[in-house]
């Protein structure tokens, strides 16, 4: 691994755990130490110059899509790969999959041949671009599975080494406008951007670079526009479910543009299974509006 490869996966790991998992104030000091031992020693070797102009260090925010299940990707083998375990109430076991079964193809990539499995799995996860379509071997039997994969952020980071710069640059939000109501659209919250949990006190936007991010949202949707039985069940489930009641958005940004945020009720799916599997809504950008970064 090269010094400017190593530094970015101590530099990821370091900012990843400090921002995600909200460390302890000692937690991040040693954190702090041990990052500005990574960029002594780049210093000690003379990969730090002084040319002007910062020097920057930085990988923009991944999507990645998860299938919450552990598979044996030790060997390639002939009839499929084996699923030793599941995510309780994860993706793999949403759509069907269970312990003991094999996959012997994913989103349109065989893992029944001889590559090597570990390197096709991950590539037939991203394939499928948040859908899961399986094929597997439960004993002797062939079947085929359908529906969504887990969506999950890798957050960005970016060091800059030197004068400080500004970067081009985008907005979300669930705070301005007004909602269409007479296209379904309601009121939102945005939970989560990257991993990183947004303020508690409202904010009216949210500065992004450029780039995907993965925004989790929570829905607002008018109570009057549900009868009694629907809203019971809706409160049932979200008692269950409680943070997995949120749903995941990624928002492509653009330089200097806007993303207004909201909750589109699906009204054909407002029967009592829909609604408990919390499938009767979904996050949605309504619009988009100029907007200068500055």
């Amino acid at each position: 691994m090269d010094t400017v490869n190593t530094f970015r996966f101590v530099t990821h790991t370091l900012i990843a755990a400090a921002w995600a998992t909200g460390l302890a104030t000692s937690a991040h000091a040693q954190s702090t130490r041990e990052l500005d031992a990574a960029l002594l020693q780049m210093s000690e070797r003379g990969d730090l110059k002084d040319t002007g102009a910062p020097q920057v260090i930085q990988k923009p925010a991944q999507v990645r899509y998860e299938l919450g299940a552990v598979v044996d990707v030790r060997a390639a083998q002939r009839n499929g790969l084996p699923v030793l375990a599941l995510t309780p109430d994860g993706p793999a076991a949403r759509v069907g999959l269970k312990a003991g079964d094999r996959l012997v193809a994913l989103n349109g990539v065989r893992l029944d041949g001889t590559a090597p499995p570990a390197p096709l799995l991950e590539q037939a996860m991203q394939r499928g671009a948040g859908r899961v379509s399986a094929e597997i071997l439960r004993g002797t039997t062939p079947l085929k599975l359908e529906g969504a994969a887990g969506v999950v952020a890798v957050p960005a980071y970016r060091i800059e080494i030197g004068p400080e710069t500004r970067g081009a640059c985008g907005f979300v939000t669930a705070h301005a406008g007004t909602v269409p109501k007479s296209q379904g659209i309601f009121r939102a919250d945005i939970t989560t951007i990257d991993g990183r949990s947004t303020p508690l006190q409202p904010v009216n936007r949210h500065r992004l670079p450029v780039g995907r991010h993965v925004l989790v949202v929570r829905e607002f949707i008018d109570r009057h526009r549900l009868n009694s039985a629907q809203l019971l069940q809706i409160d049932k489930m979200k008692r269950f479910a409680m943070a997995k009641a949120y749903k995941p958005l990624v928002v492509d940004v653009k330089p200097n543009t806007s993303y207004r945020i909201g909750a589109r009720l699906l009204r054909d799916r407002l029967d009592t299974q829909s609604l408990r599997e919390n499938a009767y809504w979904e996050p949605v950008v309504w619009e988009e509006v100029p907007e200068t970064c500055p």
